[in-house]
């Protein structure tokens, strides 16, 4: 390990192009040993490239573009499903070449630069910000590894797409699961963006293959673009739409947030377009102080979906002179938990319950268009990223049409709306059964409505486990894996929860509550609480 005067180990870096003057110019443009940067080795071509991170395992790689036998682009989406977030991908590419630029995006490039352009000032900034990426990653040490990376930024989506819609049943289980999920919350302020993508004008319709790796470019590159100015959060909801959580430090907050959102916005959508002949439209809800808080922003973005255009591509909530007639958007507030449950809870029968109540409403006389059609629209929203493969489940039920489930947006009717919902609806209840017989998640989905259902008793493992019949042992492991917390904590804080709502309503006495909860005693009722809470039960009344 070479280590430089600081006594920190150098960052190792590659450079990968196939002219050798441009390898040396590269290496003599700045003082790489000065930035604490170790150049372990060049190459001529991808092949070459791939064999020298396999030996020398750098943190940095300067590629071109295009190379002979395998190129820039093809090397490193190879190293980044082999190796994953290191090395960090620098792409070098000609003017010409700059619509491949979009390519190395959707790959995760760290950044690229264009060569005739390219000046010591501006390597050394970017390697600067590449080495601050490098040791952020590296600082993240209990962080998943590799091989778990996929699983543990798909329970991160998750976790926002039930954030911005306030699915959470308790605090308790947000806050396990921020934890868990290792979510930062130190920002001072937040808004929620509801993004409308519109594919570019092609002869004939996409594939549903072509529409995914559309979606998936398109996410990656505005994401991309998006963060280099300020910290963001890019969540996918379906085919046409994602949402977008802006995060603000200290300075960009309060009065000046909507300038950093505006441009940052700005520049991306303009490279979008440019480069990827892509039109997006942003809907932009209120600045808040608290990440719980985001769903209220998020509801407002919602609310200006169908008064954003192309001739105002960015519309925030606040701006608008007459918001009277915005409120019209289908209120699922109603609804949300009861389909997040079904969901979770992989239950049919509950979920053709949610779904019967909702189209009921949907068929009356009074309800716009716009309604049904966002109704419908957060409906698929759930469908594709709560449920398990849940992007694969609903192309697979709207297989026979040409634009899969985007298909909502093609219908112009309410009565077409609803059709189109009772067509989701017969698939998911059609695939649940099956999913749930082979899908172990089910068990731990079950034991938390057993938990809930039985939370007036005293519940043990042992209890749970002959109930499904599985042992104690393996039911606890798969618990503890999918909820990030062992199933009496999660019983613990559900009872607490459960507890300060009856404590709140003054009827009860503190006996009572405990003897309602199955605690054993009122005196152990009270240690748990106070462990739990940092008061004890007589005080949280008076809070």
């Amino acid at each position: 390990m070479v280590i430089n005067l600081g006594g920190k180990p150098m960052i190792k870096l590659l450079i990968a192009d196939d002219e050798p003057l441009v390898q040396i110019g590269l290496k003599s443009m700045i003082p790489w040993e000065d930035l604490g940067i170790e150049i372990c080795g060049t190459a001529a071509n991808g092949d070459a490239a791939y064999q020298l991170i396999c030996e020398h395992h750098p943190e940095i790689v300067l590629s071109d573009i295009q190379m002979p036998c395998s190129s820039g682009l093809e090397f490193g989406r190879r190293c980044h499903e082999e190796f994953g977030s290191l090395p960090l991908f620098i792409i070098l590419t000609n003017h010409e070449d700059f619509r491949y630029a979009k390519e190395a995006i959707a790959f995760q490039a760290f950044d690229y630069l264009i060569k005739i352009d390219l000046s010591p000032e501006i390597l050394t900034s970017t390697i600067k910000r590449a080495i601050a990426q490098v040791q952020k990653l590296q600082a993240a040490g209990s962080a998943p590894s590799t091989s778990n990376a996929a699983e543990f930024q798909l329970l991160q989506e998750r976790f926002f797409v039930r954030l911005l819609n306030n699915l959470f049943e308790t605090d308790s289980q947000y806050q396990c699961l921020l934890e868990e999920l290792k979510i930062p919350v130190h920002f001072p302020g937040y808004a929620a963006a509801h993004i409308i993508v519109q594919p570019p004008v092609q002869n004939g319709q996409l594939t549903q293959e072509q529409m995914l790796r559309f979606y998936n470019s398109t996410r990656q590159m505005l994401k991309e673009l998006v963060s280099r100015h300020l910290p963001c959060r890019v969540v996918a909801l379906d085919l046409r739409h994602m949402a977008v959580i802006f995060c603000f430090s200290d300075d960009q907050a309060s009065q000046s947030w909507k300038d950093h959102v505006a441009i940052a916005l700005k520049q991306a959508f303009d490279m979008l377009f440019n480069y990827y002949s892509v039109k997006v439209l942003a809907c932009i809800g209120r600045y808040v102080t608290d990440l719980q808080e985001l769903s209220t922003s998020y509801y407002d973005a919602k609310q200006l979906v169908y008064s954003v255009s192309e001739d105002n591509p960015v519309l925030y909530w606040d701006e608008l002179s007459d918001l009277t007639g915005l409120r019209n958007v289908f209120n699922l507030s109603l609804f949300r938990r009861e389909i997040g449950k079904a969901f979770e809870e992989l239950d049919e029968t509950a979920l053709r319950q949610v779904f019967s109540d909702i189209t009921e409403l949907l068929s009356s006389e009074n309800v716009l268009y716009s309604q049904a059609l966002d109704a419908a629209g957060s409906i698929l929203h759930f469908t594709v990223t709560l449920l398990p493969d849940g992007a694969e489940i609903a192309s697979s039920i709207f297989r026979d049409d040409p634009e899969s489930y985007c298909s909502l947006y093609r219908q112009k009717t309410v009565p077409a709306i609803v059709s189109w919902l009772c067509r989701l609806e017969d698939g998911l209840c059609t695939f649940l059964p099956e999913y749930k017989s082979k899908n172990k998640n089910y068990l731990v989905e079950n034991a938390k409505k057993y938990i809930r259902e039985h939370l007036h008793e005293r519940i043990v493992l042992q209890d749970i486990s002959d109930e499904f019949e599985v042992s104690p042992n393996y039911l606890s492991q798969l618990f503890k894996r999918f909820e990030g917390i062992g199933i009496s904590e999660y019983v613990s804080n559900l009872k607490i929860e459960k507890s300060k709502e009856l404590l709140k309503d003054g009827n009860l006495k503190i006996y009572e509550v405990a003897n309602k909860l199955g605690f054993e005693s009122a005196f152990y009722f009270s240690k748990v609480f106070k462990r739990m809470t940092g008061v004890a039960p007589k005080d949280f009344r008076n809070i």
